[in-house]
């Protein structure tokens, strides 16, 4: 780095010191690969928020169709939830995640796939960080074989962690122009990333090449073991790859910032100044931050009436900042939408009792009613999880325990862009094992066969479609299973498809009695 460039960047840093008004922070966000999944969304795909709060306010300005599923709280004490963009909407959407009542928020860019759900970890922190990237045309690397990456910083003790499989080599010293800030440059030999994509590719090619030996009439049992073998083994370098591709950098107290060097190749150098936020406590003490904050506590007392007037009083605050603005129109949507369905879920709870006072109701009446009241409630907390509502979603589903869910598929070819004709004949299994699977476990007929000889107990038959693609099946709702599996005939060109209990209930249509799911099955 030439000496002009390093005052440059001295003088960037010493200003971002100042405190950053609007742009202040409390929380952050960090990626978290090790929580990235595949999920059958039919095409849609999003994110995965963790946080160890469940008051998050998930506002999205560049999106219209999306929806929001709270998975409640996991055994490691993060509560989940899943924003999902919906098919058609922009790939790259822009999320602004804070807490309720709280003006400071953190931002994420993320480009999204389908069927994919990447995870962050939304977490305050004391020392929050953020990167800047300031890579320029002309920045390279005389050494074909490396690349480099580079970060400026004045942060004290800032790290940077790389996989151990990587090679890569850090050095940390002072900067020639001003000796109080540190410029760590990182080493990285991008044989180690080509090498490890080569043996995805290896791997992939093996998997294929064995696939095909399986399906030979009466192929041995060794073949069987060794395409299990070999899957395994690309399961496993795929997770390795994803970790060796990123890059933290952190320090004492701040959030973790990642860096995905997956396109790395040789001579390329990237540099970044590494910046700390600097949060003042008084920056916010304004009219607007305190109706944010008088709105946050009457919301999460369940006064959504009075916290919509708090969040407006907010919005025409005369010292409103304009980044609130997307936050504070989110929180008065949700207070529109709590108040909507506390209301539908009131009166359908009404009607169950005046049922049951008449004397004369049948199940299925309660049952209808009581269904609708589950799923209202359900949309409240998703919005604002209280065991309030999490009580009475529980009564409600002791009154239907006893109600099959019932769902009725209707199976159709799918020939790349257009639906072909209803499949007859497509047998209908439930999956209740431990052990997590997929469409790619069940490669072939044959192969179905030879897990079913395994762990038969596992699976059972439920149902096959008739003539015109329709096989309804009833599942007791205290023992779902893992997932629904359907297997064509063995001679057709359709591939065997699986799906999670989760990725069929988010697909399907209907109430909470009966769903319908369209299943479009891909003909080779």
């Amino acid at each position: 780095m030439n000496k002009m460039r390093q005052v440059l960047l001295t003088l960037f840093l010493m200003a971002v010191l100042l405190p950053l008004g609007a742009q202040n922070q409390y929380i952050s966000n960090s990626r978290c690969t090790t929580e990235d999944r595949f999920e059958d969304l039919g095409g849609d795909g999003g994110v995965i928020l963790l946080s160890r709060h469940k008051d998050l306010v998930i506002a999205l300005p560049n999106v219209k169709n999306k929806s929001i599923r709270f998975n409640g709280e996991r055994p490691d004490g993060y509560y989940e939830f899943c924003v999902i963009i919906k098919e058609g909407e922009t790939r790259t959407p822009k999320f602004e995640i804070s807490r309720r009542g709280n003006v400071y928020k953190t931002e994420i860019v993320q480009r999204i796939q389908p069927n994919f759900l990447i995870a962050y970890k939304i977490e305050e922190v004391q020392n929050p960080i953020r990167t800047d990237e300031q890579t320029q045309a002309n920045d390279a690397y005389m050494d074909a074989s490396m690349a480099v990456l580079e970060f400026t910083t004045t942060i004290k003790d800032l790290k940077v962690d790389c996989h151990s499989q990587l090679g890569a080599t850090i050095e940390s010293n002072p900067s020639a122009a001003d000796p109080s800030v540190t410029i760590i440059t990182v080493k990285i030999p991008v044989a180690s990333l080509s090498d490890a994509l080569q043996h995805i590719e290896k791997l992939k090619k093996d998997c294929a090449a064995q696939d095909a030996k399986t399906r030979v009439e009466n192929a041995p049992e060794e073949v069987w073991n060794k395409l299990e073998e070999l899957e395994a083994e690309l399961a496993k370098a795929e997770s390795q790859y994803r970790e060796l591709v990123n890059v933290e950098v952190y320090g004492e107290g701040t959030n973790r910032l990642n860096i995905d060097i997956s396109g790395l190749t040789g001579r390329m150098k990237k540099c970044y100044a590494v910046l700390p936020i600097v949060v003042e406590k008084n920056v916010y003490v304004t009219q607007c931050s305190a109706f944010m904050n008088e709105g946050g506590k009457l919301f999460g007392m369940r006064k959504y009436k009075e916290a919509r007037v708090a969040y407006e009083d907010a919005w025409n605050s005369e010292d409103i900042i304009p980044s609130l603005r997307p936050a504070i129109r989110e929180s008065i949507a949700q207070c529109d939408t709590c108040m909507l369905y506390e209301t539908l879920a009131a009166r359908s709870i009404k009607k169950i009792a005046e049922l049951k006072k008449n004397g004369n109701a049948t199940q299925e009446e309660v049952a209808r009613y009581a269904s609708a009241a589950k799923e209202f409630m359900e949309m409240v907390n998703t919005y604002n999880p209280d065991d309030f509502y999490r009580t009475r979603i529980e009564r409600m589903e002791n009154l239907l325990a006893e109600m099959p869910l019932k769902i009725r598929f209707t199976i159709v070819e799918w020939k790349t862009l257009n639906e072909g004709n209803k499949i007859p004949g497509v047998e209908v299994w439930t999956y209740k094992g431990e052990l997590p699977v997929s469409s790619n476990t069940f490669s072939s007929d044959r192969r179905f066969e030879k897990i079913i000889e395994k762990n038969g107990v596992d699976y059972a038959q439920v149902g096959v479609s008739d003539e015109q693609g329709l096989v309804e099946i009833n599942l007791d709702r205290t023992s779902l299973p893992q997932g629904i599996l359907f297997r064509p005939g063995k001679d057709s060109n359709i591939k065997i498809k699986y799906m999670t209990m989760n990725e069929l209930m988010y697909q399907a249509h209907g109430t909470y009695i009966e769903k319908q799911f369209r299943l479009k099955m891909y003909v080779k």
